[in-house]
């Protein structure tokens, strides 16, 4: 099963589970879509963790739409994602699908959550984007 949860401290988590077919993403980018627009106008969202130690490596047009999801939505995304996959190939695809967004991919849990919840300062905060219209 596949989870959008929103809490009520500017954070996301998602859990991406399996391989993916056409309606599975389609589902996926609405509720995608409207946790970021909800968190945007709730005083917005600092940080994101996408938990996909259970997601496969995507058909390339599931990958494809990722991407588009991401470019389409940058205005409303976290000012830092930490996603954690499960092996190498996977990072290797969520890297390009994630393109210029404030992502830093891991393997492990651990080094993911360790560099999502250090401190937002100068040296490291993410650019704030200008606001979405």
């Amino acid at each position: 099963m596949n989870v959008i949860r929103l809490t009520p401290c500017k954070f996301l988590h998602i859990v991406m589970r399996g391989y993916w077919d056409q309606p599975t993403f389609d589902r996926f980018a609405v509720g995608h879509e409207q946790a970021h627009r909800r968190l945007h106008a709730a005083d917005g969202l600092d940080r994101a963790l996408v938990d996909g130690r259970d997601f496969a490596v995507q058909d390339k047009q599931i990958s494809e739409q990722f991407g588009a999801l991401i470019v389409r939505n940058m205005a409303w995304l976290a000012r830092r994602t930490a996603t954690v996959v499960p092996a190498h190939p996977n990072k290797l695809q969520a890297e390009r699908a994630g393109g210029d967004m404030a992502a830093r991919h891991s393997i492990g849990m651990d080094e993911a959550q360790a560099w999502l919840f250090s401190p937002l300062d100068a040296a490291s905060a993410i650019p704030t984007r200008p606001a979405a219209g």
